[in-house]
């Protein structure tokens, strides 16, 4: 638990707003997909204010956090919100740069984080992994402290699975497969070689002349019966876990970014990449080499062409391809219109 204070060290345009939030600890950040008790979200502008309006109009429970504006955007927002709505957190407070504060703020969190558990000496040794007697191990399997293995399962030699990650029942982790801290795998997985779960998320803000990391420590959720191909990157989320839904299939050398959240049942073929929170609902499958920008929703069922560059929302059960990917029918046609006006008189009237 960290004490706003700490907070006014780490960036000095950090000033609390709200009378009442002196004595506020904060032990977390949090998503606005995610609240954690003590925990402190950041906003920068509208966008990001009607979301958590939104969420405190649906019940969310905010009295013991805190929310820190960006100040120009505060210096907005309507008087009458600060006594109706702000006074439902522990604390308000404002800073000169939202970006710059959660890469500052990230790192104090995620400190206080890694200093706990140990990945330096193995659990088993120390009494702080539990295995399931019915699992098997292989050599050179590393697990670190708070690591649980369920029953039936299966870690393949060179396989290192770090603190407080858990691995369901009847899963199986073949060679060289690196699980980060706090991933939770489900049930009758199976993870292929050399395949990352839980690195880092791809996330900077440049600042005089520096890039400033984001630290992420959200971890990653896999639900039962996901199968994920040989040399796949998923990265953690960055204060939510990055979720992959149940019996969803991941081909090889696919990249998932943070705060992505892969709905049940769908298919990613290989060497697809996705940006960060990108959504795609259940049942969605797609063609190799399908990237998606930041942020993108594809409804259920549909399906996206292979080599298509998804950079908006795809509607359910629609088809896309191209790029920029759009309804399949119209990319073909202007494929079909582009290929004629390329050939010119070459192209020919079919003979009768």
């Amino acid at each position: 638990m960290f004490s706003l204070d700490r907070f006014t060290q780490i960036d000095s345009s950090f000033q609390v707003r709200s009378s009442q939030g002196g004595t506020a600890q904060v032990a977390t950040l949090c998503s606005l997909d995610q609240f954690h008790e003590n925990g402190m979200i950041l906003i920068k502008n509208k966008k990001y204010y009607d979301q958590l309006l939104d969420k405190l109009q649906k019940g969310a429970v905010v009295k013991s956090m805190g929310v820190v504006f960006q100040d120009a955007f505060f210096k907005t927002i309507d008087p009458a919100d600060i006594s109706g709505v702000l006074d439902q957190f522990a604390f308000y407070a404002t800073v000169e740069s939202v970006d710059l504060g959660l890469s500052r703020f990230s790192k104090l969190i995620y400190d206080a984080f890694n200093a706990q558990g140990n990945d330096l000496i193995d659990g088993r040794k120390t009494g702080a992994a539990r295995v399931h007697p019915t699992s098997a191990i292989g050599e050179d399997v590393f697990l670190g402290a708070g690591v649980d293995i369920g029953a039936h399962t299966v870690l393949h030699p060179g396989c290192v699975v770090m603190s407080f990650s858990m691995i369901g029942e009847n899963t199986v982790l073949y060679p060289n497969v690196v699980i980060y801290r706090n991933v939770t795998i489900g049930k009758n997985c199976r993870i292929h070689a050399n395949t990352a779960v839980g690195s880092d998320g791809y996330g900077y803000n440049f600042f005089k002349g520096e890039h400033l990391k984001v630290w992420h420590f959200g971890g990653v959720l896999i639900r039962d019966s996901v199968e994920i191909g040989s040399g796949t990157s998923i990265d953690q989320g960055t204060f939510s876990p990055t979720i992959i839904g149940e019996g969803t299939k991941i081909d090889n050398q696919v990249h998932l970014g943070h705060n992505c959240k892969i709905g049940k049942g769908v298919l990613i073929t290989g060497q697809a990449g996705f940006s960060g929170s990108v959504t795609l609902g259940d049942y969605v499958a797609m063609g190799g080499c399908a990237n998606f920008a930041p942020g993108v929703v594809v409804g259920k069922y549909a399906q996206i062409g292979g080599v298509s560059g998804v950079t908006s929302d795809v509607p359910e059960g629609a088809k896309y391809g191209g790029y920029p990917a759009r309804p399949l029918n119209e990319f073909l046609r202007s494929v079909a219109t582009l290929r004629k006006l390329a050939l010119g008189d070459r192209v020919k009237a079919p003979v009768e």
